[in-house]
């Protein structure tokens, strides 16, 4: 298992740091920079350019947290991939809750909105009250403020413009997401297990459990006769690709 290559995609404006202890924990974990975006690039074109460059050329397990696992979805149809590991992340656009699929329909209005201001206005927060927030949310939001803003721009114009390529992917996929996931709701999704208690930012804040199942899984795919103790919740729902 650790000679086998295991990419993870970080979530919408995150980086590296958001998935700091999977680094920790997988030595074959690559955790690609976000590549700049062409203009009007379609979330499915993006991610195809981004395997090929990214591509170990060798059989591959692939993955991300939120808007990673959507890259990741996309990507992994273009490289030797094993398996694909979503961490609180939908597989289609049917999985979004209201409020998102009805922003959908107004994403014409995208190219209004003052990305720029974004990033300065979270740091301009984290120094006038990072000393009262908890550590993790100034880590949280440390991360936001570091964020380009054109690449912001361009994926939330490309997650709402989000058309899953068809036909349905010929690797399994497996999903973990936080039953109090406020931004992706779990009631909407079909993961294969929930964290009781885990929120949306599980690679931070259930670290152990994501772990958990990364390894698991990994594990059962090289090795299908063994299978470590379960931490986490299997939802008997659960529908795999």
């Amino acid at each position: 298992m650790g000679e086998t290559p295991l990419i993870l995609f970080p979530g919408l404006g995150a980086d590296r740091r958001i998935l700091a202890p999977q680094l920790a924990a997988f030595p074959q974990l690559i955790v690609p920079e976000w590549i700049k975006p062409d203009p009007c690039e379609s979330l499915p074109h993006y991610a195809q350019r981004f395997a090929h460059q990214i591509d170990p050329g060798c059989p591959c397990y692939v993955g991300g947290a939120s808007f990673g696992g959507i890259i990741a979805l996309e990507a992994a149809r273009h490289l030797q991939t094993r398996a694909c590991f979503l961490i609180g992340c939908v597989r289609d656009p049917q999985e979004l809750p209201l409020r998102i699929r009805a922003l959908r329909k107004l994403k014409h209005w995208l190219p209004k909105f003052p990305f720029e201001f974004v990033a300065p206005l979270v740091g301009v927060t984290v120094r006038l009250t990072g000393d009262r927030m908890r550590p993790l949310t100034r880590r949280v939001m440390k991360i936001i403020a570091d964020a380009d803003a054109t690449y912001i721009h361009w994926a939330c114009g490309a997650f709402l413009n989000w058309d899953p390529t068809q036909p349905p992917p010929t690797f399994p996929v497996y999903h973990i997401h936080g039953r109090r996931d406020g931004v992706l709701p779990a009631r909407r999704t079909h993961p294969d297990a929930l964290i009781p208690t885990g929120g949306h930012i599980l690679s931070l804040t259930r670290p152990n459990e994501v772990n958990h199942f990364l390894t698991e899984k990994m594990h059962a795919l090289e090795d299908p006769t063994e299978s470590p103790a379960a931490l986490i919740e299997p939802n008997p729902q659960a529908s795999h690709v």
